[in-house]
Order: structure tokens, then sequence, then C-alpha cells
């Protein structure tokens, strides 16, 4: 006799259609709420158009202070969905107010990354057509962006404290796992590549965000970041 329940009808209201269409929303919303945080950003990109000036470097530095509250959020909103297999309801709700969490328990983060930003942005202007240069860019671009997504990582398993020794924990967590920052920056490279696809890629864009931030939890899940981090703790 077998003793699992009566299988749900498709088209119920708790059915695997609506539990499908309802994982759908919550990519989508996610993803479009990032990017509102990365609109100021993107808006003055535009307008620059490649123009290197003081004020253009340090107004984009500043409209890019929203992102990392924003990945954060991502992060947290994705982590919901992870922990509760499924759509956990409010996205929105649940976004901004992580949002406003990682805005003020990560200030420091974001100061810091907003200090290494602009010396990177500088460098980048007037030493950028050196390849040594260049180089140098690119690498201290994707050693911040590793301590970014750690920090933000191990901030929403409930780790908190003075700034460097909350920074040290993460950079040792990832080190000790180096699969898990190599997959990071695949995943920071091939979010923004794909939007660069002809006819799909714009419509990618609404759902990339999110996807990535699933991809890096993950990550973190199947090498063993988590428990690291978790162990260091």
């Amino acid at each position: 006799m077998s003793t699992t329940g009566p299988a749900r009808p498709l088209f119920a209201y708790d059915g695997r259609l609506s539990r499908v269409l309802l994982s759908v929303f919550q990519f989508f919303a996610v993803s479009v709420l990032f990017l509102l945080t990365a609109l100021p950003a993107v808006m003055l990109d535009q307008a620059a158009a490649g123009r290197a000036s003081h004020p253009a470097i340090w107004l984009g530095v500043l409209t890019a202070l929203p992102i990392g509250p924003g990945a954060y959020a991502a992060l947290s909103g994705m982590r919901d969905f992870i922990a509760e297999r499924g759509y956990p309801g409010s996205p929105f709700r649940r976004f901004w107010k992580a949002f406003g969490v990682g805005a003020v328990q990560l200030r420091w983060l974001w100061a810091a990354s907003a200090g290494l930003g602009l010396l990177l942005a500088y460098n980048a202007a007037l030493y950028g057509a050196s390849d040594r240069a260049f180089l140098a860019v690119m690498a201290g671009g994707a050693l911040v962006a590793v301590a970014i997504v750690s920090v933000c990582c191990i901030a929403l398993q409930g780790v908190s404290g003075r700034p460097l020794a909350v920074l040290t924990l993460a950079l040792h967590a990832a080190a000790a796992r180096p699969l898990a920052p190599l997959a990071w920056l695949a995943v920071l490279v091939a979010a923004p590549a794909a939007t660069q696809l002809p006819v799909f890629g714009p419509n990618l864009a609404l759902f990339l965000p999110a996807a990535g931030a699933w991809a890096i939890l993950s990550v973190n899940k199947a090498v063993g970041f988590d428990r690291k981090a978790a162990a260091l703790a």
C-alpha cells in the first residue's frame, strides 16, 4: 500500500505549475530589484560615454554604492528561496529589508570598496593603455569582488564582529575553498556576457542577477565554503 498522498493536479493553486511560475517570479523580482540598484551607475555610464574625467570617476563610484547592498539583498533573497525550497513569498519586501540591513551592517565594506574602486578607476584612466596596468586593475577588481561576495555570504550566515575580523574570516574561508571564489568570478563574468547575446540577451538580463546569486550560493554549499566559514567563526 502506498504511503504517499494523492498527486496534486497540475493546475491546482499549489500544484507543480504554480510552484514553477512562482519560482520564475522569484528570479524575476529579485533580478529587477537588483537592476534598480544598479540603474544610477548604468545611466551615468551611458551619459559619460567612456569619457574619463574627475567628476565622471567620482560620480561613477558614488552611483555604484547601492550595488553592494543590492548584491547582498539578491543573495539574501535567493538564500531564502533555497532554504524554503521554492518561492518564499513577499520578494519585494524581503529584498528592501535585506538591502537596508546590508547597507547598515556592512557599511564599512561599501566604504572600503568605494575607496578601492576610486583608486582602480584612476589607475585605469591614467595608465589603462599599459598592459601591466590593465592586468593590475583587473586583478584588483577581482580581489575586491571576491572580498565583497565572501563577506556577504558569511554575513548571511549570521557572522558579525569587528570589520577586520569579519574580512579576515571571509578571505580565510575563500582561500581554504579556492574553487568557490573561482566560481564566483566565473559567474560575475558570464552573467554580463550573456546579456550581450543577440535577441535573447536583454531578456536574460531580467533573470540573470538572481540566477547568479543562486549559482554562488549553490557553489558555496557544494564546495564546503559555508561549512568552512561556520567552523572558523
